[in-house]
């Protein structure tokens, strides 16, 4: 394994990261190689992905639903991370209660734990109610003066009677058009190993008893998401089935990017083929196969 990832290292670009996925039982031992090969200092972090969606009742011990993506950038100055786009079920959390004119928004916590020097003053409500001060432990996130600014500004939600916690409106038109990305991924966020067999399936029968733990195109497409432009180029050193291929060529169509996959040549290819005539479209660049 030790000449491969010498290997890569030198195929990344400065800016570039590489992305292994592994379980339980090799972590550690990855951990030491990939230290030496790309640098502690250049270790960016673990990815835990749940794998599975239920128990396996043949388990001797436990259940494992969860595999590792270790993250190392070639130089982890130079690296940046992209934000995750968001999700149908994030921007649920948005409403318009008080038809705010600047649309969708979600109540905030006035509350904060980090000690701040002017974060401790009683308030009024529109009811009349006097709150005396935060919570036990905790203090206002924002000053006497900033808090009767946001008021003055509509920025205030004190609940349909004028009686709440006073609560800061966070507006969706104001955030970020993405999230920053956590470490555990869950499998309604990229997929798991029975979308993945029964995707391989459906492109390539004859491979589905050769390529036993496929990984969801879902679960690639985060990680090139996450780590690529859009017109970048995405190797994969061992390729397998075809699933870092599928998941560029579903990203360029998502988001009209022009990204490249660059593979070893196996049934993957075949894979790539069956994807693009399902679309009824040609790959947007060619897909170079090592």
């Amino acid at each position: 394994m030790y000449p491969r990832l010498a290997l890569l290292r030198q195929f990344l670009r400065e800016d570039g990261a590489i992305f292994v996925s592994l379980d339980d039982s090799e972590v550690h031992a990855l951990r030491y190689v990939m230290d030496e090969t790309f640098g502690e200092q250049n270790f960016v972090t673990t990815i835990v992905w749940e794998k599975n969606y239920a128990p396996k009742a043949s388990a001797k011990y436990l259940s494992e639903n969860h595999d590792y993506i270790v993250l190392y950038a070639k130089n982890k100055t130079l690296w940046q991370r992209n934000l995750i786009p968001r999700s149908e079920k994030q921007d649920k959390a948005y409403k318009n209660p008080d038809d705010d004119p600047r649309g969708l928004w979600r109540p905030n916590n006035l509350a904060a734990r980090n000690a701040y020097s002017l974060g401790v003053y009683s308030i009024t409500c529109p009811s009349g109610r006097v709150i005396p001060g935060p919570p036990k432990g905790s203090y206002w996130r924002v000053s006497k003066e900033k808090f009767e600014q946001l008021d003055r500004d509509g920025r205030i939600w004190w609940g349909k009677d004028g009686n709440n916690v006073p609560a800061p409106k966070i507006f969706l038109s104001e955030v970020k058009q993405g999230v920053v990305p956590m470490t555990i991924w869950t499998y309604e966020e990229a997929g798991h190993t029975q979308d993945a067999k029964k995707e391989l399936i459906e492109a390539l029968p004859e491979a589905s008893e050769v390529f036993m733990t496929p990984k969801p195109p879902r679960l690639v497409a985060r990680i090139v998401q996450l780590a690529a432009g859009p017109d970048d180029l995405i190797l994969d050193s061992f390729a397998g089935s075809g699933t870092t291929g599928h998941a560029v060529l579903n990203l360029n169509k998502q988001d009209g990017g022009n990204g490249d996959y660059c593979g070893a040549r196996t049934p993957c290819c075949t894979r790539l083929q069956e994807c693009e005539r399902r679309k009824g479209r040609r790959a947007r660049r060619r897909l170079p196969l090592l």
